[in-house]
């Protein structure tokens, strides 16, 4: 029986990405695209579930639908995708494995976390999007355009945005999306010049927090494994539940 935490982090994972992207129905898999944005986050297929006989198909499916739209064509694998070898054979058809993530689930530390003084964090209203969105494509280096991507996403009841200020000016943004019961933090971002005082970290905590006041069962993230940001992660509490694999073929 697969376990709950993984399903339901796999069916946050899906909805959360169907809300920001076009949705491309490939008989056995979700595509996701957005013509606005060249970003690998908005171009994944993910969610497959297909006997061994359709797997050739649906790699060209997935290779025409991208290459139509000249993005990379990227495949999400968790443990619950089907067939289990669909790795394997992605790499026969010329895919590269990409970089590993990590899906990670909080567990209250043993010890307390020493208490987060470098910046204030506070609820980022609705009609405060435009700064929060603001800084946190300066916090990842993303065009401004980024910011008006999402606005249909995030400006909605599930998502809660943060917003970090150090003497008043904002320096920092994360958010918690809460859905079947679980909690996702997302978009923990901060700008250049204020990195390495403690203020993710700070971000983080108040995320937890916050998300755990909701009444969610879990508190989640992914994260790239091995990253400085999973190593920061597990400071905070965090352990990694699951691997997810990604599978690149870039467009020609």
């Amino acid at each position: 029986m697969p376990d709950e935490l993984m399903t339901t982090f796999e069916k946050l994972w899906i909805t959360l990405r169907a809300q920001w992207c076009d949705n491309h129905d490939l008989d056995g898999a979700l595509a996701f695209s957005h013509d606005r944005a060249a970003m690998d986050f908005f171009h994944r297929i993910a969610q497959v579930n297909v006997d061994d006989i359709q797997v050739d198909r649906l790699i060209d499916d997935a290779l025409r639908l991208f290459g139509e739209k000249k993005y990379d064509c990227m495949f999400t694998l968790s443990p619950l995708d089907h067939p289990a070898d669909l790795g394997e054979r992605l790499e026969r058809r010329g895919f590269t494995e990409g970089a590993l993530a990590s899906a990670m689930v909080y567990d209250p530390p043993t010890a307390p976390l020493p208490p987060q003084t470098v910046a204030e964090i506070s609820i980022s209203p609705d009609r405060e999007y435009d700064l929060w969105a603001e800084v946190m494509c300066r916090g990842f280096g993303h065009p401004q355009t980024m910011g008006e991507v999402g606005r249909s996403a995030l400006v909605v009841p599930e998502v809660c945005r943060y917003l970090a200020r150090v003497d008043g000016a904002p320096v920092g943004t994360t958010l918690v999306y809460s859905q079947f019961g679980m909690g996702y933090i997302d978009h923990v971002a901060t700008l250049p010049e204020h990195r390495r005082k403690g203020i993710a970290s700070a971000m983080i905590t108040r995320a937890v927090t916050g998300s755990q006041a909701m009444g969610n069962h879990w508190t989640t993230l992914e994260t790239t494994t091995g990253s400085n940001a999973e190593r920061v992660y597990q400071r905070q509490g965090f352990r990694i539940a699951y691997h997810r694999r990604r599978y690149i073929m870039p467009n020609a």
